[in-house]
């Protein structure tokens, strides 16, 4: 902290954007201030959060650029997140854009749905619609109507849609054709006027109906139905027709909850929500999302906010307009934000701590069943070579039932020749432990072995000769290589399959298998692998690498039938090419 605390007293009293860096000297995180001095001293005296407090252990040097003021820091904050892509701050990845709907401003027009909008002149767009599902059926129900053209290129001959009366056919009507009636009812329609549109159905719907042509009625009928049901789902009581989000913000002293209901033309049409982590002031982190969110989504022409106070740099930043939303429909929209933000936090809390207290059930149930004291810390250990070429091991760790990958360990076999499971294990476990010991560093309270008796008795004789006193268990596997029994002082464990115990044992077996077989493919051993089975018909890298998984060395894949090939997932003729290959090469060592 000796070069931090001599910079944090040249700090200046102005505005401006600060970086804070690791040991590497990499950027983690990028801020803005209005008092530099003030806001990145903060982080080094005082309180913390959990995740403000993992943020400062990592900074070891931080350096800042002054500007002339908050606004300009705020966009230096901006650009710097995009340039460095620090990983704690707040980085929106997806660019989607929302779709519009458009009428082309071709000779014969066509209605359609567009992702980005063309350049000016080529159509007149109505829109966004964040829910493009509702975007494409409101364009079907349309051409339903209006006789746009629907083909994309203009054939010789009429379709389909000619005869249904939903299009008039360019393709063989060569005069001019004018269609500003229907372009103008669509837009009317677009624009939330659905009263012409249906009066003009309903009095089809009649005439069809006077005239006896029932059919004809009953799709007018259909037609007006799916006009109002599209209008209820959608519809709600406000006046205005302006573009408007309404932005909710709940947080707690870890995370901030954002809820924004998005509306068009007096209609809700999408609802967002995220949760985001708290390192900064709520108000800086949500203006941080909020000009990121708005950078790849449509902006509104105004906005409500509740959570936080209105603040004009971020009107001027986005050049939106707050609404005012005190009163009548969009106070109660505003409200229901609000409710949606905090819901979705609590429960995201309680999730959690049902998630925890049902992990800690489980660790507590093992401790019962083994006689043990509660294992909170788990290590799982596993081996994997070829032919006992490029021996590895694995060890993941397993802090109060859930998986800690950060302390997870690979290790590549030294001191052993050839495939010998028992002296690799042996080894890899003194190296673990010994260090452990030399560095006074947490023991598990439970190490368990993938593999039985063997495994279990190559662990127990290295701790014993380092005179650590471990429970050690082991997981035994059935043919089809999946986790059976738990063997444990010389005795198996049947468990049922549905019990947490099983199922935690099951997790573990599969996470240190997968995990150790990854490294060990990540080595030599996968070209090695593949060329072994180079000369067999219909095998390629894929389903090579699915052999890998399932058999692990080539002594399991030489012993196995036709219909344990087929349960690894190869095809049945390639199934038997596997097969037939290594029995020609048995039938030829026998010769």
């Amino acid at each position: 902290m000796g070069i931090i605390e001599e910079k944090l007293k040249l700090l200046p009293d102005l505005p401006g954007c600060y970086q804070m860096k690791d040991k590497n000297k990499t950027i983690i995180y990028v801020g803005k201030a209005k008092n530099l001095k003030n806001r990145v001293r903060s982080y080094f005296h005082g309180a913390h959060n959990a995740k403000t407090t993992k943020l400062v252990s990592e900074i070891c040097d931080f350096d800042y650029v002054i500007t002339s003021s908050e606004l300009e820091a705020f966009v230096l904050e901006i650009n710097m997140i995009k340039e460095y892509d620090p990983k704690y701050n707040i980085m929106l990845k997806d660019d989607k854009t929302y779709p519009y709907i458009a009428i082309t401003n071709e000779e014969h027009p066509r209605l359609i749905v567009i992702r980005t909008k063309r350049k000016k002149g080529r159509a007149r767009y109505f829109g966004p619609y964040p829910n493009v599902y509702a975007a494409r059926q409101t364009v079907d129900l349309l051409n339903r109507i209006y006789p746009f053209r629907k083909c994309l290129n203009i054939g010789n001959k009429e379709c389909l849609y000619y005869h249904m009366k939903q299009c008039l056919a360019p393709c063989i009507n060569k005069g001019k054709i004018d269609y500003s009636e229907y372009k103008n009812k669509v837009a009317a329609f677009l624009n939330g006027d659905a009263k012409e549109v249906l009066a003009s159905l309903n009095s089809k719907m009649q005439e069809a109906s006077t005239n006896l042509e029932f059919e004809k009625a009953m799709e007018y009928r259909d037609l007006i139905a799916s006009i109002e049901h599209t209008i209820s789902k959608q519809k709600i009581s406000i006046s205005d027709l302006t573009s408007r989000d309404y932005i909710a913000i709940y947080a707690d002293d870890e995370e901030i909850s954002i809820n924004i209901i998005i509306t068009r033309l007096g209609n809700i049409v999408q609802n967002h929500q995220t949760i985001i982590n708290k390192y900064d002031s709520i108000e800086d982190e949500v203006f941080s999302y909020l000009y990121q969110f708005y950078e790849i989504n449509t902006k509104p022409k105004e906005i409500a906010i509740i959570g936080i106070e209105q603040n004009s740099l971020i009107a001027n930043l986005l050049d939106i307009s707050f609404a005012d939303a005190k009163i009548g429909k969009k106070k109660e929209i505003l409200d229901m934000a609000y409710k949606n933000a905090k819901f979705n936090l609590e429960n995201k809390r309680n999730i959690y701590k049902n998630q925890v207290l049902k992990k800690v059930e489980t660790i507590e149930a093992l401790g019962e069943l083994l006689n043990i004291e509660t294992p909170r810390r788990i290590e799982a250990f596993d081996n994997s070579n070829l032919f006992g070429e490029y021996p590895v091991s694995a060890m993941v760790c397993y802090i109060n039932g859930k998986p800690a990958p950060k302390l997870f360990r690979k290790y590549h076999i030294k001191t052993v020749v050839g495939a010998n499971d028992y002296e690799s294990m042996k080894e890899v476990i003194y190296r673990r432990y010994l260090r452990l010991k030399m560095e006074n560093e947490a023991m598990p309270d439970l190490i368990i072995m993938d593999g039985g008796q063997i495994q279990v008795s190559a662990c127990k004789e290295v701790l014993s000769t380092l005179n650590i006193s471990i429970p050690v268990m082991g997981i035994q596997k059935d043919n089809h290589h999946k986790a059976s029994l738990i063997y444990y002082e010389n005795n198996l464990i049947q468990l049922d399959r549905n019990d947490p115990i099983f199922l935690l044992m099951a997790d573990i077996s599969q996470r240190v298998h997968d995990f150790a077989i990854s490294f060990f493919r990540s080595s030599k051993a996968k070209g090695f692998f593949s060329s072994y089975l180079d000369n067999i018909e219909g095998l390629g890298q894929k389903r090579k690498d699915m052999l890998i998984k399932y058999f692990t060395t080539i002594e399991n894949i030489k012993s196995a039938s036709v219909d344990d090939f087929i349960k690894a997932g190869m095809p049945k003729n390639v199934a038997h090419n596997i097969y037939q290959y290594f029995e020609n090469l048995k039938n030829e060592s026998q010769e």
